[in-house]
């Protein structure tokens, strides 16, 4: 198992490394020194920043704060969003759960049917009070194995349990259907709905298509339903598995070792009651002058102006990060506003809609040295880190379509973005993640992409780039 606890609006290999082609080295580097200029008068361009009413606390910035009047440049926005840590017994919010659990014939292989029922019944015995839990198998078709009830009788829902047998194919449609509607069977006012998926194959018995299974995760969460994924083996569709859980405002996990499904569970049925923000959203509004180029590693929606990206859920002492790419021009000298960042949310500990604001500035100056001095340490590495772990993404995808010297040439450049960010910001963590690119640059060397060591890995580095990226 692989976990990188820190969620694709990537469209392929089409953008190429030409689309994302400013390096952040050269964003990093000092211009040349000249000899300063009069001061002139300032301008203010700063709007005041609405007041946030909600828990969740949100800030933006650039990798740098200050630009060059007049001169066009490319920058890094970072969108930061901290939930307070109040989790504990008194603050617990009754779940309800639905584990939808694959017992497709594949699941045979390495007793995986066996640690799947393990961790559903760990599920339903760490159940409390007011909680309901109900248990779905696929195959060919659904079936509930245990309706939605409060766990009173653990020893008849372990039973249950264990008359699950594998065979067939994988009906991941119907499976999650099916536990969607135990789920909104059970869920009163105040209460946090999760479907947890768990599946080792690729859907192929009823609905299969891929857009239509995104829709209906988009549609549950209208419905205060999370689902969250869980990909085990090396031979599911980890592209639809995680776009599930984004659609759906949960967590994805990818995990090889079915003897580490236990914990797997126990963790994503903590997160699931440690929310304290639901149906999350920020959209990202960009004023004149200032251009939207892309967002890393996140499924953004344009809007005019910018994005909107959405998070779902929110959990307690949990901190995400949105990183964008930008292009900022300064017209007059000053300070200027470069986002507004606007975060809605169903705020479960206010029992109450919420929203929360940031608001991003810049300085315009004339002044080169400054500029040279204005970078922000920690929004840069950051930023870096983003940026180079795209690279991973991208040499991994050329891997997995067979294009070994595409995937090399993009290891190559990313390896050296992120030596040179590391030494000019002094970020060894950044030295670690180029060494995650000579990983890859191995595998790509030494194992086919449709080899057990090639789906491994790149099913670990797609991960990688998710976690690194948000």
């Amino acid at each position: 198992m692989q976990r990188w606890h820190l969620t694709l609006g990537l469209t392929g290999l089409a953008l190429g490394a030409a689309f994302l082609a400013p390096r952040l080295t050269a964003l990093l580097s000092a211009p040349t020194p000249v000899t300063p200029v009069p001061p002139q008068p300032l301008v203010t361009h700063v709007p005041e920043a609405p007041e946030s009413t909600g828990s969740l606390r949100v800030d933006a910035g650039l990798d740098r704060t200050a630009i060059l009047k007049s001169q066009a440049t490319e920058r890094f926005l970072t969108v930061r969003i901290d939930a307070p840590d109040v989790a504990g017994e008194a603050e617990r919010r009754p779940v309800d759960v639905a584990v939808v659990l694959d017992a497709s014939g594949s699941m045979s292989a390495r007793d995986k049917i066996d640690y799947a029922k393990r961790a559903a019944k760990l599920v339903a015995s760490s159940m409390h009070s007011g909680d309901t839990y109900s248990l779905v198998a696929f195959s060919d078709d659904a079936h509930t194995v245990v309706p939605s009830t409060e766990v009173r009788d653990l020893g008849r829902i372990e039973r249950a349990v264990d008359r699950i047998f594998e065979g067939g194919g994988t009906n991941l449609y119907a499976g999650m259907d099916r536990g969607a509607r135990e789920v909104r069977g059970a869920l009163t006012g105040g209460d946090v709905g999760r479907v947890i998926v768990l599946s080792d194959g690729n859907a192929n018995v009823g609905i299969t298509d891929g857009s239509a299974m995104a829709r209906f995760a988009a549609d549950l969460v209208s419905d205060g339903v999370t689902l969250s994924t869980i990909g085990l083996g090396l031979d599911y569709n980890e592209d639809l598995l995680s776009r599930l859980a984004d659609m759906g405002g949960g967590s994805y996990d990818f995990v090889d070792d079915p003897r580490e499904l236990e914990a797997v569970f126990a963790d994503e049925l903590e997160r699931t009651a440690s929310v304290v923000a639901r149906n999350t959203a920020v959209r990202i509004e960009l004023p004149e002058g200032v251009e939207p180029l892309e967002v890393i590693g996140w499924d953004a929606s344009r809007v005019d102006g910018g994005w909107q990206v959405f998070l779902g859920d929110v959990y307690a002492g949990e901190s995400r990060k949105i990183v964008a790419r930008v292009r900022v021009t300064g017209a007059a000298l000053g300070e200027r506003d470069v986002a507004s960042v606007r975060v809605d949310y169903s705020d479960l500990l206010l029992t109450a809609a919420a929203t929360s604001h940031a608001q991003a500035t810049v300085t315009v100056t004339d002044d080169r040295a400054a500029v040279a001095d204005s970078i922000d340490r920690q929004r840069a590495i950051e930023a870096n880190r983003a940026y180079g772990s795209w690279y991973l993404e991208m040499s991994t995808r050329a891997y997995e379509k067979g294009d070994r010297r595409r995937s090399r040439e993009l290891l190559g450049e990313g390896r050296a973005l992120l030596n040179q960010a590391s030494r000019d910001l002094s970020a060894p963590t950044l030295d670690d993640d180029a060494r995650a690119l000579d990983a890859l640059g191995y595998v790509v060397e030494q194992h086919a992409p449709m080899s057990q060591e090639g789906k491994k890995h790149i099913k670990e580095n797609k991960e990688r780039f998710r976690a690194i990226s948000r």
